[in-house]
């Protein structure tokens, strides 16, 4: 009888195996590099043999493990011989169903994963969009090296492969896209590794995206007068458009609030609830909501009561902003198609209002949250709290989200410093 279980081992960090045993034989396997996230050994749950809630994307982790898994114990219920004979049976299996896979038909796969992952809403978790462009690049690119694309295997990919990749990308394109598609194709080679097609530790070295240094990065943020400039501007003389209020009090709400406009678009008054008698959004923001240990617990003030009210009659189905429907997610053929739509043309009409206010860089949404971020912080507020209410992560704070909801003088302080 083969016995499987997964084990942590290691003195530095945290890391797991999956371990096969029979008769004294042993077999190891680390699964480590499957995983996502920053992980702990408090996280593990070694008796149940899972990621308990509060491990950083455990539900995605633990589908993982569980998959991973499978294929190890069905080899175990039908193999009679020894252990190692049943590795290198499965060893021989693998390689020969990588065959016929192609990256093509790989990348269908992935989007079909993703079709079924859904928000609470019912809308898609995660944009299928990128892996849809990644794929027209790599044609484009294999049109012009005349390869032919469709017959590429997911198991043929190399470094050198995916380099020249970028190496087109920046002659051909002035390195347009660049960062999207380092990260498609980084996600694509970790989700290979997942089905065993593919080792990430083969890729390390490619010439991957690198993110801006944020320790020296400087944001753009509005000064106490532009805002109020912006307060008291007359929009139809900027530009004529139904949509000048809805945009303006949309902008206030993320100044308030602090949030970025995907989550504010998303939330519902069934978001709100008491907190020591002050009402709350209490929500996990949509983009980390997986690895969110703690929601995020906005105070809700009488201007951001103002605009919920003034939108109200407009709005359906619970939601805070005439944006969303449940009739626009079901129907939409892009993924979040309505927030993007709405976003675009919010950060069209916010280029004309910088101009108008005098701003020195192109005014976008996320200059409002940056500002809140900045300005909540200048009054007072503990940083620990901003991070919490913000559902983001300061390094100062080492990434750890703060439990606000008995912290009344925090509360009071946002809630008093919520004037602009």
């Amino acid at each position: 009888m083969i016995t499987i279980n997964y084990q942590a081992f290691g003195s530095k960090g945290f890391q797991l195996r999956l371990r096969l045993y029979q008769d004294g034989e042993t077999r190891f396997i680390n699964v480590t590099k499957l995983l996502k996230g920053s992980i702990q050994k408090k996280h593990w749950n070694q008796k149940k043999q899972l990621f308990i809630p509060s491990c950083p994307f455990s539900e995605e982790n633990n589908a993982i493990l569980v998959q991973f898994r499978q294929r190890y114990d069905k080899a175990a219920i039908e193999w009679t011989g020894s252990l190692y004979g049943m590795m290198a049976a499965l060893e021989m299996e693998e390689s020969s169903s990588i065959k016929n896979v192609t990256i093509s038909e790989f990348i269908k796969f992935i989007i079909e994963k993703l079709g079924k992952k859904k928000h609470a809403d019912g809308s898609t978790k995660g944009s299928f969009e990128e892996y849809v462009k990644c794929e027209k690049r790599l044609q484009e690119f294999c049109a012009y090296k005349r390869i032919d694309y469709s017959k590429i295997l997911i198991s043929e990919l190399t470094a050198p492969f995916i380099d020249n990749v970028f190496e087109w990308v920046e002659k051909s394109r002035n390195g347009n896209g660049m960062r999207y598609i380092s990260k498609t194709l980084h996600s694509i080679i970790m989700k290979a590794e997942v089905e065993g097609y593919l080792k990430s530790e083969d890729f390390k070295k490619c010439n991957w995206y690198k993110k801006r240094d944020v320790s020296t990065q400087k944001y753009n943020t509005l000064s106490e007068e532009q805002i109020k400039k912006f307060a008291q501007l007359n929009l139809d003389e900027i530009y004529k458009s139904k949509y000048n209020e809805l945009f303006r009090d949309f902008c206030f709400f993320i100044l308030y609030t602090g949030q970025s406009a995907c989550d504010a678009l998303t939330l519902r008054y069934s978001d709100i609830q008491k907190i020591g008698g002050i009402s709350h959004f209490v929500f996990k923001r949509r983009k980390i909501a997986e690895k969110q240990s703690v929601p995020c617990a906005v105070p809700i003030n009488q201007e951001m009561d103002r605009i919920m009210l003034r939108w109200k009659h407009l709005a359906k189905d619970g939601y805070v902003f005439p944006v969303r429907s449940k009739k626009k997610i079901e129907t939409q053929g892009t993924n979040n198609g309505d927030i993007k739509h709405f976003i675009g043309n919010l950060n069209n009409w916010l280029k004309k209002i910088g101009k108008a206010l005098g701003c020195s860089f192109p005014l976008h949404t996320y200059t409002f949250r940056h500002t809140a971020i900045t300005h909540y912080i200048s009054k007072g507020v503990p940083v620990i709290y901003v991070s919490n209410m913000m559902g983001t992560s300061v390094e100062s704070c080492e990434r750890i989200y703060y439990n606000n909801q008995g912290d009344t003088s925090s509360r009071n302080k946002v809630l008093t410093a919520m004037k602009f």
